[in-house]
């Protein structure tokens, strides 16, 4: 689920920006990536009329743009990394950048922008660095909790997203935190982000995964809880586990 990869282009094509984040693509030529990205984007204008795509995939990896002003915006990203969150961090990313460039006429087609200050946001941004200390001290403590119960064998593992796609915290198999993204994806579509509903599903071995939508009094934007419970777990009870688990967690202050 990584994020491997940030490039920023003028709309010729020409990349002004490009930042790594994992070993994986270390060696990547950008000027060998970038005429591909102005090929996709005048296919889609002159042959098929459409703007440019939003997101491409290929085999395991995807490429998410942003169009904004006179700048692309392109993150390459394992195929499995939640869009939300690629989404989001775009946003916050093309938004820092035009308020440091505001003017594209002032950068060369042939510059490559090199600004440490710029390299600190966006690495804040795709790592979620960027959350303040109270955020933090809280999701210490929700981890607190979520390793207490797993120590006392009232669970196996648990996990919590922000509604943004990222993953603050995880102790789940990497299948069942990947369906959790996936029903974040769908919440965010289908417009019940905002809904304190649970989600239960039973997997093959009887463990049961429940997970819930919270809303945090003084966070923006409310939290995905998800929970997995042993065979021997009677439904009923993992759904009032689930209520005081997230009820802890409101009262986190």
């Amino acid at each position: 689920m990584k994020i491997h990869s940030l490039f920023i282009l003028k709309k010729t094509g020409v990349c002004i920006y490009y930042r790594n984040f994992t070993n994986d693509f270390e060696n990547i030529q950008v000027n060998l990536i970038t005429p591909f990205f102005s090929a996709i984007f005048s296919f889609s204008e002159n042959v098929i009329s459409k703007k440019t795509p939003e997101v491409l995939e290929m085999r395991e990896f995807r490429f998410v743009f942003k169009v904004q002003r006179d700048f692309i915006f392109t993150i390459l990203a394992d195929s499995s990394a939640s869009l939300i969150f690629i989404n989001s961090s775009l946003n916050s990313i093309a938004n820092e950048f035009l308020d440091m460039y505001p003017d594209a006429s002032k950068i060369k087609d042939y510059e490559q922008i090199e600004n440490p200050k710029f390299d600190n946001v966006v690495d804040s941004i795709i790592t979620g660095e960027d959350e303040s200390s109270m955020s933090k001290t809280f999701y210490t403590r929700v981890i607190d909790i979520f390793e207490t119960l797993m120590l006392e064998d009232e669970i196996i593992g648990a996990a919590i997203l922000t509604t943004k796609g990222n993953v603050m915290y995880t102790s789940l198999p990497n299948e069942i935190l990947l369906n959790s993204l996936k029903e974040l994806e769908i919440r965010f579509m289908v417009g019940s982000l905002t809904l304190e509903r649970e989600n239960i599903y039973v997997l093959e071995t009887g463990q049961k995964v429940f997970s819930k939508i919270i809303d945090i009094p003084w966070k923006l934007d409310p939290l995905l809880v998800v929970v997995l419970y042993g065979s021997t777990v009677p439904l009923g009870m993992a759904e009032v586990n689930l209520d005081k688990i997230a009820n802890r967690i409101r009262n986190i202050i």
